[in-house]
């Protein structure tokens, strides 16, 4: 089972200054264009991250505990005792399975409409009752909150999937979380690459041929290779674990929105591991 195995540190701010986090990466305009699936998060049928959500778990799992057993042949609550952060939680599909896991977790989203669906849908468990949901905040806000505060919060696990090509300032974004995360805690972005095939399948496809999401939900220009992001998390002293593609074998009207890990096909949906380097850490407190 896994604990909070990163130790009992004081609180430090990691080499980022108090006013690193003074401004946020929220674009009013994306937190409208998700206020309106509050209706329809949890609806499989017309949110395609429900069926995404077990193969972002499947990925998660694999790199918390180095092994590609299911989560299934896992201890019942193998997260336990470790402090999650998910970024952007919308209305909480990440989050309660994180819970489901043993997870403490805190799910923050600017908008506060979906966090309002997060904590209706999360009072169905008794795992899910605890999460601390909080509408209307960002990272950077918290990020800010915490390093002005020697007992700040910090997390040995930090989220932020499908969120950057959603954000104005992906790098600010990804900053303030490193800031939060503790030594050896490992942070987890996916996002979309931006090549050829991922603008005729994410956009063209998925949003003008199939209908699966709202026409203008991505702008192809906000996708974020694997490299670039890897380049920014590199500036805030992570180092990357491994990056492996989402794959969607069966979409509708085919199948469920089946997806599976890939280690070479990263060129649409692609997940990330990194991890806060020790060397990073040792450097700043010598």
């Amino acid at each position: 089972m896994i604990k909070g195995g990163c130790g009992v540190l004081g609180r430090t701010t990691y080499g980022f200054s108090r006013s690193s986090f003074a401004t946020s990466s929220v674009s009013a305009a994306e937190v409208a264009k998700f206020d309106a699936w509050r209706e329809v998060w949890w609806d499989a049928r017309r949110n395609p991250l429900v069926g995404m959500n077990p193969v972002r778990i499947r990925f998660l799992m694999e790199t918390l505990l180095q092994e590609e057993e299911e989560v299934s042949d896992q201890p019942p609550l193998p997260l336990e005792e470790r402090k999650v952060l998910d970024v952007g939680c919308g209305g909480g599909l990440l989050s309660e399975s994180l819970a489901r896991l043993g997870a403490r977790v805190t799910g923050l989203d600017p908008s506060r409409e979906l966090v309002d669906v997060a904590r209706q849908h999360a009072q169905h468990h008794p795992l899910t009752r605890t999460i601390d949901y909080r509408g209307g905040v960002t990272v950077e806000e918290l990020a800010k909150e915490s390093n002005d505060d020697d007992d700040g919060e910090s997390f040995d696990v930090i989220c932020v999937l499908d969120v950057l090509e959603h954000v104005t300032d992906g790098d600010s974004l990804l900053r303030a979380a490193a800031s939060l995360l503790k030594p050896d805690g490992i942070l987890f972005v996916s996002s979309l690459n931006r090549t050829i095939k991922s603008y005729l399948l994410a956009i063209l496809g998925a949003e003008y041929v199939m209908g699966y999401v709202p026409v203008g939900t991505h702008e192809w220009a906000q996708f974020l290779p694997p490299d670039k992001v890897a380049t920014w998390v590199k500036r805030h002293g992570l180092a990357q674990v491994q990056v492996k593609g989402m794959v969607a074998t069966a979409p509708p009207p085919i199948g469920n929105w089946n997806w599976k890990l890939d280690p070479v096909d990263t060129q649409v949906n692609w997940i990330g591991a990194y991890r806060r380097r020790h060397e990073a850490h040792d450097a700043i407190h010598k």
